[in-house]
């Protein structure tokens, strides 16, 4: 109430400018983990580390074989190929739950594919959250925006584990 005052019938004091940067701080927070502009691939990765960390899956050997043929340290090739495992993994179970084609029998989408397995329960929830919060950096990395340093490490270390994600809800 007295940022309101301060701003809108005098000048902002610094107590007041203080008070409402305090104010605003969770939903800034909530808003920086979505970025998905150079420097904020950081962020979103050290959010997927944390939500595969307490999704504790273990990637079986067809998981981490996946990975097991990538021998480059481009952070943007990296990624690619983790949306590529990804994307992989999402069509097959679609083909095992008979997901019905798009309309105009174009392939979905990735945001397609996930939102309409989610909605289906054929993937986990925690899975469609992971996916939504990483498909602006795969996307991007895909299409040549630099990822980060931190790409090729999150793909090899945590691609396996997004695939053994995918697979729990497969049965």
């Amino acid at each position: 109430m007295i940022a309101v005052f301060d701003t809108f019938w005098k000048s902002i004091s610094p107590i007041a400018a203080g008070a409402l940067a305090i104010a605003v701080t969770p939903w800034v927070i909530q808003l920086i983990e979505r970025i998905s502009a150079p420097g904020g691939f950081e962020v979103v990765f050290s959010k997927a580390e944390k939500q595969l960390q307490e999704a504790e899956v273990t990637p079986d050997a067809e998981d981490i074989d996946a990975f097991s043929y990538f021998e480059s340290n481009d952070p943007n090739l990296a990624i690619a190929m983790l949306r590529v495992q990804v994307e992989r993994r999402l069509r097959q179970i679609a083909e095992e739950v008979m997901l019905e084609q798009e309309p105009r029998g174009r392939p979905r989408t990735l945001r397609s594919l996930v939102d309409a397995l989610g909605e289906r329960g054929a993937i986990p929830k925690e899975a469609v959250v992971l996916l939504r919060d990483l498909m602006p950096v795969m996307n991007e990395a895909v299409h040549g925006v630099e990822v980060g340093s931190r790409g090729t490490e999150f793909a090899l270390s945590y691609g396996p584990r997004i695939l053994s994600l995918l697979r729990t809800s497969e049965g």
